[in-house]
């Protein structure tokens, strides 16, 4: 009778090779099928290696886990008691526990190097709730109800499969290895694999496929899945995430033996994607620190990291417990921000930062149909005459190769669509009804229907057909009716230290100006402003228009610094840099009583550290129930990315809606992954990274 076992933890001798010690990594935990396929070919063997079967270039087997009958549960609820806490206060609070007649148990949590005390085991987190009051009514009020995993007991019948395409039934030992031709085995659902994987029966009644690949391998899949060099272009902010990667694994090697490999390929340790995950700039990361691990008194850390750190990282002690003198907080924003001084080339006075400044009067000026001496509050808040317009209409009649015509008598808008090549329309394309839908039907016959075709693409607004414009509202019709006809759209790219601008997914590239550049500023709202001068920080977004035309636009006549809505920190790069998150009531009391037994949400209140992050979180409910949580209990709580927040109440209970407004995406210890990347656009090199955010450490040479 075959019976599932746990295959034992490879034991790595203490000197490594070139490529480091082997890593273990589950790509799949709890299957119960599996379809494995070797691009070149390759052999299935069993754990010791003896051949069972040579498998052809592309042909699928699939491995199939007889469990005779439905799974076996594989897990339960419990009931944590407190924050992780070191070793001697969890043996205190244990016997505590014991006096209230409770059997209590402790795991460890390796990233704070402290351990979780657990009471109860239920099959409903709703069981939990006699436990839960039992311990607030013995004062206990930082309580957690959490899933945990449950061993399933060996049972009978349970056999591994092999079943070919022609659907032959093969019986397999306990275990089997594939051995591929080729450099790569391919998982179906997974990817594509370097190294070993092998398909075992786990203490859980279901199947694990464990992909076994050398330490440098496995990060060559790793950093581009968590810092991808699309997403985050720099060299030095990837070798930063190489080492702090590499650490993580060396350090947690073994971390997870019970399950019979080291580490899992998602964010409970480090997103593993295999060779389908690899690129050549981060294989050039991982290559250029090849060996190097962060330590602090002569061990591997733990190389924590998040994706965007809200402006500061935390100390380790408020999320995970324990008291890692190198995880400590760090700021994400810097001392003297990285600036660029730019200084317009053409004449701009103070008036010129008005709210006509739309993008399409800019355009016009990029283009020289309108001079920046018109830019001011006293010319473009005359009325416009017709013969004011006829300079700039005459230079994009020029642009467009349009027979220059002057402009007709009568509505503006219109005179200038007609001047533009707008009209007329043949009989059918518009009809008198769509001019009396859109509200043109008052206008003289021969309008209407013009009227009727521009506002239907919106290249006129109705005000502008009954009321006189002044010239800054007209001449932004001007470029309405261009753009319709000629769209243009700025360049954009990231300003780099050197002066080169990087447009997305693109190298560095030079900037060159006409000499008459005007500079503008974009506010976050979307709102123009030209400036004299303006100090653009290194990172900040420019937009850029030349002077030329079609696809060579020339040197950029108009540059535009976009305000970045996230701020000046490091980490503004990220899209959950800032975000809002608006919550039911009903929906919230339901996510609290997942956790805790909850009547009725009656208020929250936060107590937060000088970084806005909470610290404290208290849960009342409408019984006088006060419910505490601490660290990432919270952000998991409310489903939050991060505990860097602040919320508005709206409307009365319980019809309530919470409205969060937070900054920042992940735990918020250790390496700040988006703010390495804000550092390495300023200049630092990766050591100046790691050793920012991880304090005390040294970079060190596993050996070879």
């Amino acid at each position: 009778m075959i019976r599932a076992r746990i295959l034992p933890l490879i034991v790595l001798a203490a000197t490594v090779s070139a490529q480091g010690p082997k890593v273990r990594v589950g790509i799949l935990t709890s299957a119960t099928e599996v379809q494995i396929s070797f691009p070149e070919g390759g052999q299935i063997q069993d754990l010791k290696g003896r051949a069972l079967r040579t498998m052809k270039a592309g042909e699928k087997l699939r491995l199939w886990w007889d469990t005779k009958g439905a799974a076996p549960r594989s897990s339960e609820y419990r009931v944590q008691v407190g924050a992780p806490m070191a070793m001697g206060a969890a043996e205190s609070l244990m016997a505590k526990l014991r006096a209230l007649h409770e059997t209590p148990d402790r795991v460890h949590v390796s990233d704070g190097n402290t351990w979780r005390v657990l009471l109860g085991h239920f099959k409903e987190s709703d069981d939990a709730g006699s436990l839960v009051q039992k311990l607030e009514d013995a004062g206990y009020s930082e309580l957690w109800v959490s899933s945990e995993s449950l061993a399933a007991p060996k049972g009978k019948g349970r056999a591994l499969y092999a079943i070919t395409e022609t659907y032959d039934r093969l019986p397999m030992p306990e275990g089997v290895r594939f051995a591929a031709r080729g450099p790569f085995t391919e998982v179906a659902g997974k990817g594509r694999y370097r190294g070993a994987i092998e398909v075992v029966p786990n203490r859980h009644g279901t199947l694990s496929v464990i992909n076994t690949v050398d330490l440098e391998t496995y990060l060559r899949g790793v950093v581009p899945r968590e810092m991808g060099a699309w997403a985050y272009p720099s060299l030095e902010a990837l070798k930063a995430q190489a080492v702090a990667a590499r650490t993580y694994a060396v350090a947690n090697l073994g971390k997870r033996a019970e399950e019979g490999y080291d580490l899992v390929d998602t964010v409970s340790d480090q997103v593993y994607g295999g060779a389908d995950g690899e690129q050549s700039l981060t294989d050039s990361a991982v290559q250029q620190t090849a060996g190097l691990v962060a330590t602090y008194n002569g061990k591997p850390i733990q190389a924590l990291f998040m994706a965007d750190c809200g402006g500061s990282t935390v100390d380790v002690s408020w999320v995970f417990g324990g008291d890692a003198p190198y995880l400590k907080a760090a700021t994400c924003y810097p001392d003297k921000p990285l600036t660029r001084h730019f200084v317009s080339g053409a004449p701009v006075t103070g008036e010129a930062s008005q709210p006509w400044l739309s993008w399409n009067l800019l355009k016009l000026t990029a283009v020289g149909a309108v001079q920046p001496s018109w830019l001011s509050g006293t010319v473009l808040s005359k009325t416009a005459k017709a013969a004011d317009l006829v300079p700039a209409v005459a230079a994009i009649q020029k642009r467009l190769g349009l027979t220059a015509t002057p402009l007709a008598s009568g509505n503006l808008a219109l005179a200038m669509a007609r001047a533009l090549g707008y009209g007329p329309l043949p009989a059918g394309q518009e009809r008198p009804q769509d001019a009396a839908y859109f509200g043109a039907n008052g206008l003289a016959p021969q309008d209407q229907l013009l009227a009727s075709f521009l506002l239907r693409q919106g290249l006129i607004r109705p005000a502008e057909l009954r009321t006189e414009p002044n010239l800054g509202e007209a001449l932004d019709t001007l470029g309405r009716l261009w753009q319709g006809l000629e769209p243009i759209e700025p360049k954009a790219g990231t300003l780099l230290m050197d002066g080169q601008v990087r447009p997305k997914k693109e190298g560095p590239q030079g900037f060159p100006m006409t000499t008459q550049v005007l500079f503008a500023e974009q506010a976050p709202d979307g709102s123009l402003r030209l400036v004299q001068r303006t100090d653009a920080q290194v990172g900040d977004q420019l937009l850029w228009l030349g002077a030329g035309s079609g696809e060579e636009p020339g040197p950029a006549a108009l540059v535009i610094r976009r305000l970045d809505p996230d701020g000046a920190a490091w980490d503004r790069y990220n899209p959950t840099a800032h975000w809002r998150v608006a919550i039911p009531e009903r929906d919230l009391t339901g996510m609290i009583r997942r956790r805790v037994p909850l009547n009725a949400l009656e208020s929250l209140s936060v107590q937060t550290n000088a970084q806005g992050r909470a610290l404290d979180l208290a849960v009342r409910d409408t019984a006088g129930r006060v419910h505490h949580f601490s660290g990432m209990r919270i952000r998991n709580l409310l489903g939050l990315k991060d505990n860097v927040f602040s919320f508005t109440v709206l409307g009365k209970a319980p019809d309530r809606t919470w409205v969060f407004f937070g900054r920042g995406w992940g735990h918020g210890v250790g390496m700040c992954q988006t703010g390495a990347y804000g550092m390495a656009l300023e200049g630092a090199k990766f050591d100046q990274i790691l050793k920012h955010y991880y304090t005390g450490i040294e970079l060190t040479k596993i050996p070879e």
